[in-house]
C-alpha cells in the first residue's frame, strides 16, 4: 500500500512541477514584487505581535528557494514566485521562515555546525579512520536536527497563518508543488509525504475549520487525494488512530510553547551563537596576540 501512495503522490509532484515551470515570470518587476511581499509579511507579524527586527528581501534568482539567516532576514527567490502564485501561498512561503526564526533554527543549527567543524579539524595519521567515522555520525545528526526544525518551522508557520487570517491549507498547496518524495535519512528536509501528513493532521486536530473549508487549487486536491488514503489507513488501524492521537496531543501542548516564543525577541539559542561568537572573537584575538609576539 505504502509504495502505491509513493508513485501516486511522484505523479502528483511531476505535474506540478511541470505546470510551474510552464508559468515562468516573464515579465519580472522586483519592485512589486518586493512591496507583495512586504504587505503580506506585515500583516503576519503584526497579527501574531512578533517583534520587530524580520526583514524580508527579493533575489532575482531562478531557484526555487527561500531561507532565513541568524541575522532575522528573509529571502525569497524569483523561482519560488512560480510555486507560490497566491497570496496565501506565498504567506505559507514566509510564515515558515518565520518559524525558523522563531524558534531559533538558525542559531542552532550555525552552533551545531559550529561544533561538527571543531571535531573534525586538525586530524591526520591513526586518527583519520576514526574521525570519519565521528563525521558520518554528526552528518547524521545535523540532517535529523534539521529535518525536525523543517517540521517545526511548518506548524509554527500554519499558527501564524491562522492567526492572521490566512487558509494554512495553502502551505500544503505550495509544498506539493515543490517538495521532493525522497528517503530522509540523510537527507536535512523531510520527504515531501511526510510533510503534508504531518501538516494537514497538525491542521485537522487543531483547526478542523479550515480543513473542512478546503482550498480551491490542483495542486491542493491532488495532494489531498493522497492525503485521504493516508487517512483512510490510518482510521483502519486502531494502533495508527491511537499513535496518531498521541502526537497531537503532545503537538498541541508544544504549540502553547511556540506560542510563548512568538513574543520574545530572542531565545536560548540565540544567546548561546552569540556566545559562541564572543568566544570565537576572543579565539581570534588570541590568536593574532601570539603571531605577534
Amino acid at each position: 500500500m505504502q509504495k502505491i501512495l509513493i508513485t501516486i503522490f511522484a505523479l502528483f509532484l511531476g505535474i506540478q512541477a511541470q505546470a510551474a515551470t510552464s508559468a515562468t515570470t516573464n515579465n519580472w518587476d522586483s519592485t512589486a514584487a518586493q512591496k507583495r511581499l512586504n504587505n503580506i509579511a506585515y500583516k503576519l507579524i503584526k497579527s501574531n505581535y512578533l517583534p520587530d527586527g524580520i526583514s524580508i528581501k527579493v533575489s532575482n534568482e531562478d531557484e526555487a528557494n527561500a531561507y532565513a539567516n541568524i541575522n532575522k532576514e528573509i529571502y525569497i527567490y524569483k523561482g519560488m514566485l512560480n510555486y507560490a502564485t497566491t497570496d496565501e501561498e506565498i504567506a505559507a512561503v514566509i510564515s515558515h521562515e518565520m518559524g525558523h526564526i522563531i524558534n531559533g533554527h538558525n542559531a542552532k543549527q550555525t552552533i551545531l555546525n559550529s561544533i561538527i567543524a571543531n571535531l573534525t579539524g586538525g586530524t591526520s595519521g591513526s586518527d583519520k579512520k576514526s574521525s570519519i567515522g565521528a563525521v558520518a555520525v554528526q552528518e547524521l545528526s545535523s540532517a535529523k536536527l534539521s529535518r525536525k526544525d523543517e517540521f517545526e518551522a511548518d506548524l509554527s508557520g500554519v499558527d501564524l497563518m491562522v492567526k492572521a487570517g490566512y487558509n494554512p491549507l495553502a502551505m500544503i498547496s505550495v509544498l506539493n508543488k515543490i517538495c521532493g518524495n525522497y528517503v530522509d535519512i540523510i537527507s536535512t528536509h523531510p520527504s515531501g509525504e511526510k510533510r503534508l501528513m504531518n501538516i494537514y493532521d497538525y491542521i485537522s486536530y487543531n483547526y478542523p475549520e479550515w480543513t473542512k473549508k478546503g482550498y480551491s487549487t490542483d495542486s491542493y486536491n491532488r495532494a489531498n487525494a493522497l492525503i485521504k488514503l493516508n487517512v483512510e489507513e490510518r482510521n483502519a488501524s486502531k494502533r495508527l488512530t491511537k499513535k496518531y492521537e498521541k502526537e497531537q496531543e503532545k503537538l498541541k501542548k508544544e504549540k502553547i510553547k511556540r506560542a510563548k516564543k512568538m513574543l520574545k525577541a530572542n531565545n536560548g539559542w540565540n544567546s548561546a551563537y552569540n556566545t559562541l561568537l564572543m568566544l570565537n572573537s576572543g579565539s581570534a584575538s588570541q590568536s593574532t596576540e601570539s603571531n605577534s609576539k
